[in-house]
């Protein structure tokens, strides 16, 4: 995922051709462990940035069990869209007389299925799921507050070009435990901008929709209600348990009494394959013994519940600063992400070193003691001062982050744009408080 391009990395994408090519793994029941991190980290990416806008517009956070709901939906979207791409490229693999293609010729035949399924289809996916946890995050509020707030409008599109489909609804007031709500809504059609807002204002009479105007499939349901970004009428997902990939079989499906039921999103079966893949997080735990075989680094750790690693060259500085570095690292590595606080150079005259490489791209951290405006903006200058920064890690040492500040501190540092010395556009922001990542973002201006 780089900046607001939401793709797979190039070698994520030719590791899963080349694992299904040699069928280094059961295409049929099982999913390619890669393709689905990759998949899982982009969703999980998508839900908390529409979580963190709606927080940004003064939305309460949700409680943890509704945000677990969510993630869990996000990783089970995740399988089955693994498991649809995968088949669909396997089906691929042998020509029109049933012999099996070289590899070149499989790649090339697929490269337009799978660069179109990875870049427009995904980036749809993407900002659905967005736009849905935004939705379901105000949702938890409308029904929190629906004493005083009993109604809902429906606001028309905010896109520049809306289209015709909900046209109809706008202007609709009917209140919050309506039913009207659970068959149409904001976010039933892909991209959909419209949004709900409370109000006071009398109910309105519903309008008659057509078939039309029936929700798209896969957005059926209300993620505020039930806690799933997508539902599993979404074509990924099977039309029943005998169907179910991961069900084992027609057979197994009687025999676990799966015959007449569907809730993939608390299957067991779906859930087993799911906690398969957190296991190949093993792949990071040979990562990390590496580093900790290495006698040029120190301080490895891993984190055995996300995977997470961390480790610290032995010339890398220890002096100013390292402590708010050393947070970092702790708080990054046990949220599942790999920080290597690298060697720095010194010897080389106003040379200026990053930190290192959080998840594989060079970061650089700044301590932010007084958290006002002007210094979340000076934290952000001091990490674009450093060459090549992509990550820019702010640490809060006195617990006293604020994102109404931090808004404005961005702002202002985004205000500097076109100085070079000054500014520079990173992948993420990330801040950390009290040894946790207690926001992170996107750098948009």
């Amino acid at each position: 995922m780089v900046g607001n391009q939401i793709k797979f990395d190039d070698q994520v994408v030719a590791r899963f051709l080349t694992n299904i090519y040699k069928q280094r793994f059961n295409i049929d029941s099982d999913i390619e462990a890669e393709m689905f991190r990759a998949t899982r980290r982009i969703m999980a990416d998508a839900m908390a940035t529409g979580i963190a806008d709606a927080v940004d517009n003064g939305t309460p956070m949700p409680s943890e069990t509704f945000l677990n709901n969510l993630r869990h939906s996000a990783e089970v979207f995740s399988a089955f869209r693994v498991h649809k791409m995968q088949t669909d490229v396997a089906s691929q693999m042998v020509d029109a007389n049933g012999k099996l293609k070289t590899f070149a010729q499989f790649r090339k035949d697929v490269e337009p299925y799978v660069s179109h399924r990875n870049r427009a289809w995904l980036r749809t996916e993407y900002d659905t799921a967005v736009i849905r946890a935004h939705q379901a995050t105000d949702w938890q509020q409308f029904e929190s507050e629906k004493d005083v707030f009993p109604n809902l409008e429906w606001i028309p599109s905010t896109s520049p070009h809306p289209g015709a489909d909900h046209q109809v609804f706008w202007g609709t007031v009917r209140p919050v435990n309506d039913s009207f709500w659970s068959e149409h809504r904001p976010g039933d059609r892909w991209n959909c901008k419209c949004e709900l807002r409370q109000t006071e204002a009398n109910a309105t009479i519903p309008p008659m929709p057509t078939d039309a105007d029936n929700p798209q499939p896969g957005l059926e349901n209300n993620p505020g209600r039930d806690g799933e970004l997508f539902s599993q009428k979404h074509p990924y997902y099977p039309s029943g348990c005998m169907s179910c990939p991961f069900a084992g079989g027609h057979l197994a499906a009687l025999m676990h009494g799966l015959a007449h039921k569907q809730n993939c999103h608390q299957c067991e079966k779906v859930n087993k394959v799911i906690n398969q893949k957190r296991k190949e997080y093993e792949l990071r735990k040979k990562e990390y013994e590496r580093y900790k075989n290495d006698p040029d680094y120190t301080d490895v750790h891993f984190d055995d519940n996300t995977g997470g690693y961390c480790a610290i060259h032995r010339e890398h500085n220890r002096e100013k600063g390292f402590v708010y570095e050393e947070e970092a690292m702790l708080a990054g590595h046990k949220n599942g992400h790999v920080v290597i606080l690298d060697r720095e150079i010194n010897s080389i005259y106003k040379h200026k070193n990053n930190e290192g490489f959080w998840d594989g791209m060079l970061f650089e951290v700044a301590g932010r003691e007084t958290a006002t405006k002007n210094n979340i903006r000076d934290g952000l200058k001091h990490c674009a001062k450093k060459p090549g920064c992509k990550i820019a890690v702010l640490v809060f040492p006195k617990n006293n982050f604020d994102i109404n500040v931090f808004n404005d501190g961005l702002k202002a540092y985004n205000g500097l744009q076109g100085d070079p010395n000054q500014w520079a556009h990173f992948e993420k922001i990330i801040c950390i408080q009290n040894h946790a990542i207690i926001y992170e973002k996107s750098h948009q201006l």
